[in-house]
């Protein structure tokens, strides 16, 4: 029975794979010129054959998409960057590695203290992590260790740099609410509030003002529907979610800059009327965008340097530059083994 099954949804995959090149193939005809850009981006209802086509894959149960898979329950998670192998644990550290991280990462923490600078590196967690009920059967946990486990215990063992390793609260968070997104790779408001209270806490112990504000000076707030970005990524662009965010009941005096780079993010500048506050730098890569709202009006100055590929983008260079208070590394759990030898090169 499941296989006759398997084989009308085939045959009506194929039916339909053949209308829409069918209706491509018309939609050329208008096309001025033919080429491969014309193709790619000019040919009628591209994004509604697009957003067709993957809701039929979606409606007959396909799982596996460029970039994304989907899981229980509606969640669908990223698998790009390795972390598939990240979630079933096969992704390791090898001791050269967990050493080299231990050795520059104390190297970098011993200069900055000596210039009265301290050094926080977070590690939110991969959304897989913290939801591991949503994710398919088909793909099992196979090592007893992720490599998160390995960084975050050599460097206890072994090392002087602090890593604030975020599982254990948003683990206990998950469980009561949904502090993810079903529908992107990012923790949403919620989870990152979580995250916040951590990091201040954690840098409250050399500078006693960085007291976290509690939830009840933010209101939870419906913001609209929108398309994250999982369904982006799969061509869903119809396929949206709640956005509900925290949005603070107490006046900010801040004051943003920004200095665009080529792939849309900024290099950000934040100042506060309150001079009086620590001065921040930040290593962040997208998960800091929703940390900021939270962590920014405790600080005078604070300058954002999102993580890119290119070297030149984040560089201990900053650090020089800024004469920073406090130093913040953050990486998500996946780009541990990407982010970090990009910016202890030296």
């Amino acid at each position: 029975m499941t296989h006759h099954i398997r084989d009308k949804a085939s045959r009506i995959y194929s039916l339909v794979f053949s209308v829409l090149v069918l209706i491509i193939s018309i939609s050329f005809l208008n096309l001025q010129k033919f080429n491969l850009s014309a193709i790619s981006e000019n040919f009628h209802w591209r994004r509604e054959l697009i957003n067709f086509y993957t809701s039929f894959r979606l409606n007959i149960g396909d799982s596996v998409y460029s970039n994304a898979i989907i899981g229980k329950n509606g969640w669908i998670f990223y698998t790009g960057d390795r972390s598939i192998a990240g979630y079933q644990n096969i992704d390791a550290l090898n001791n050269k590695k967990l050493m080299n991280f231990k050795r520059k990462l104390d190297s970098l923490n011993a200069d900055l203290k000596a210039r009265g600078i301290t050094l926080l590196v977070v590690i939110p967690p991969n959304k897989s992590t913290i939801y591991p009920q949503y994710m398919p059967n088909e793909i099992p946990v196979l090592g007893q260790r992720s490599s998160l486990d390995q960084f975050v215990d050599y460097m206890k063992s072994n090392g002087d740099a602090f890593i604030l390793d975020l599982r254990p609260v948003l683990l206990d968070a998950g469980r009561s609410q949904a502090i993810y997104y079903k529908t992107d790779t990012h923790w949403n408001d919620l989870g990152a509030y979580y995250g916040y209270i951590k990091i201040l806490r954690a840098l409250e112990l050399d500078y006693p003002l960085l007291t976290p504000r509690p939830l009840s000076d933010f209101k939870y707030t419906y913001v609209g529907d929108s398309v994250r970005d999982l369904p982006l990524l799969m061509g869903l662009s119809k396929h949206t979610e709640e956005n509900w965010i925290l949005i603070p009941s107490f006046a900010n005096q801040l004051e943003e800059s920004k200095i665009a780079l080529p792939d849309g993010r900024y290099i950000r500048t934040v100042i506060n009327t309150d001079r009086q506050l620590p001065k921040l730098l930040v290593f962040g890569d997208s998960f800091y965008d929703s940390l900021a709202h939270f962590i920014e009006p405790h600080f005078s100055t604070v300058k954002t340097i999102p993580f890119k590929y290119e070297k030149g983008i984040w560089s201990l260079d900053w650090i020089q530059r800024e004469n920073p208070d406090i130093v913040i590394i953050e990486i998500v759990e996946r780009y541990i083994d990407i982010s970090l030898p990009i910016l202890l090169k030296n």
